[in-house]
């Protein structure tokens, strides 16, 4: 909808989507929309179909109905799964038709700002009604929202915060999209006393995790794993609190647990694409293949096609259908990838991850070529050795298109993890990298700049343990170069830790290290008189590097964290290298 034109009753070039599986109540919803004047209206069977109709267009009013019986997924999981992807416009009237509303489907209604409940049987006026009031609530907002959509989105905090102070109509609404906008423009001691604001009136579970989403940003977990707690004790049924718990817990280097919180929230939402990804990758990572494969795959199901799903799932069923010699599995997730990266031609991402399945693709293939090669070689004078050389070449040269990129800017921490799964299981196959431990050694000293991260790249590689091993000294010798780069700052030059420490980041390209090497910098400025060139130095590379948001991330980095608003313009990816299980780089 845009904003250009004002709202009023007249629907005439309103467009509509019915979505609801009974023929009969799909017909008369059709018809109430016609007799308000509605002309444009699509209308689907399955949750299925209309998530394709709602990432495809924007609709003005969606009528969707609660229960699928064919299908797993809900109308309240198919909406929130939208807002999560940011593919629903704060414009698009949604109004979830139901034949009951208990007390928990109103509050999760509340907490996914659903327009409206409609209960069945309803009439075209009682439609009409909420369709009214919910284009009211737009008009009211209409400053903000197409503040929204012209990207000034620090108008829009600001008319969100006026409208707060004021408590005019709809504050409470107009709050949780400013505290949003606050938490992305990074303004995060106004958005905290924004949510404390909203929570001196109303004990929102919203704000509630809107507190803890706010230390989470500001890089304090520890600060941020109480509170959720709390909320969980109170809203034990709140699925993005637990993602976020599950976010916390990673940052922690608590794995296990992560994995629990992720455990809970799939269980509350089964049909998430999202969820099921992160909660699959997780799996994968910790050693558990078979519970991996088990929710990647249920993704695939639900999602392969969707703007939600992640190729990287495809990636990771693609390894697991390796380590367990099916190859037929993982060539068709080979496919199913490289019509993916056809798609999206300009993803570098999507591109590597094709690469990583044709090593292990070559690989398969390697066995029938030694076959051949010595029926044809029969009675040529060839050793094992040369043969087994010749029959390795595909492989070694399609690793070779991955290794060559691990010191580019835009090899991020997820490539560097697929890329250690497949030296991993490549030895497993008779496949000899020769300079294998020199390649881990330069993943280790890029990536490897917490334990945490340390022990996601551990879990890569976990099929060949000198290769953890590698891993964990790599974490360590970072951990040694900064305590020895840092010790002139503290007696007395500043300039030259900072130097020391900008020289060696680049080096390896390790986030940590350029980050500490720009904090220093803003620390001792005053006493550094070279601080303007280091700053145009180093600022660059912070950028490139995301060293800010050096943190383990399920997924792809860009797509929005469970518990915010849908705000199209801020919901479109950056265009900067993507940071798929850590860091990111906005």
């Amino acid at each position: 909808m845009s904003w250009n034109r004002t709202i009023t009753n007249d629907l005439t070039d309103a467009t509509a989507l019915v979505a609801d599986a009974n023929n009969a109540t799909r017909s008369v919803m059709l018809s109430q929309l016609r007799a308000l004047g509605v002309r444009s209206i699509r209308q689907a069977s399955r949750a299925s179909d209309a998530r394709r109709h709602l990432e495809a267009q924007t609709f003005d009013i969606v009528l969707c109905e609660q229960n699928f019986p064919q299908e797993s997924v809900t109308g309240q999981e198919l909406l929130d799964d939208l807002r999560r992807g940011g593919m629903l416009p704060l414009a698009t009237i949604f109004i979830m038709v139901t034949p009951e509303a208990s007390y928990s489907k109103v509050s999760e209604a509340a907490e996914s700002m659903l327009d409206s409940y409609l209960l069945k049987p309803f009439t075209a006026a009682r439609l009409q009604d909420r369709i009214s009031q919910a284009r009211q609530r737009k008009v009211a907002l209409q400053d903000i929202h197409q503040a929204i959509e012209d990207q000034e989105f620090t108008q829009a905090a600001r008319l969100c915060l006026m409208r707060l102070n004021e408590r005019g109509a709809y504050w409470t609404y107009a709050a949780r999209v400013g505290a949003e906008l606050l938490l992305r423009l990074g303004r995060f001691d106004m958005v905290q006393k924004l949510y404390e604001s909203v929570l001196a009136t109303e004990k929102a579970p919203w704000a509630r995790l809107g507190l803890a989403r706010v230390q989470l940003e500001m890089g304090q977990p520890h600060k941020a794993k109480p509170l959720l707690e709390a909320l969980l004790l109170d809203e034990n049924i709140y699925a993005d609190a637990y993602d976020n718990l599950a976010r916390t817990l990673m940052e922690l280097g608590q794995f296990d647990e992560a994995l629990h919180a992720y455990q809970m929230s799939t269980e509350l939402t089964p049909s998430s694409i999202a969820r099921l990804q992160r909660h699959g990758m997780l799996a994968f990572y910790l050693g558990d293949k078979e519970k991996a494969i088990g929710l990647l795959e249920g993704a695939v199901r639900l999602g392969l096609g969707s703007k939600m799903f992640d190729g990287q799932t495809l990636t990771l069923l693609g390894i697991a259908r390796f380590d367990i010699d099916e190859p037929k599995q993982l060539r068709q997730f080979l496919l199913d990838q490289q019509r993916m990266s056809e798609r999206n031609p300009e993803s570098v991402r999507l591109r590597r991850m094709v690469q990583t399945l044709q090593v292990l693709d070559a690989c398969i293939s390697m066995g029938k070529d030694k076959a051949k090669s010595q029926d044809k070689n029969k009675g040529d004078d060839k050793t094992e050795a040369e043969l087994q050389a010749e029959t390795q070449a595909p492989t070694l040269e399609a690793l070779a298109v991955l290794t060559k990129a691990i010191l580019e800017p835009d090899f991020d921490f997820e490539a560097a993890c697929n890329l250690l799964s497949v030296l991993a299981l490549l030895p497993t196959r008779n496949v000899t990298v020769p300079d294998a431990e020199h390649i881990v050694h330069k993943l280790g000293m890029r990536f490897a700049t917490s334990m945490a991260m340390s022990e996601l790249l551990m879990g890569a590689a976990r099929k060949d343990p000198r290769f953890c091993e590698l891993l964990g000294e790599s974490n360590t010798h970072v951990l040694q170069l900064l305590e020895q780069a840092l010790s002139p700052s503290r007696n007395g030059d500043p300039g030259k830790a900072v130097e020391t420490l900008f020289t060696q980041g680049l080096a390896s390209l390790n986030a940590k290290v350029i980050e500490t090497a720009w904090r220093v910098l803003q620390r001792y400025q005053g006493d550094i008189s070279n601080a303007a060139e280091l700053t145009a130095k180093i600022e660059p590379w912070r950028v490139t590097l995301g060293t800010a948001y050096n943190k383990p991330v399920l997924g792809d980095r860009n797509m929005r964290q469970s518990g915010g608003v849908s705000l199209r313009g801020m919901d479109t990816p950056p265009l900067q290298p993507t940071m798929a299980v850590a860091n990111a780089s906005t």
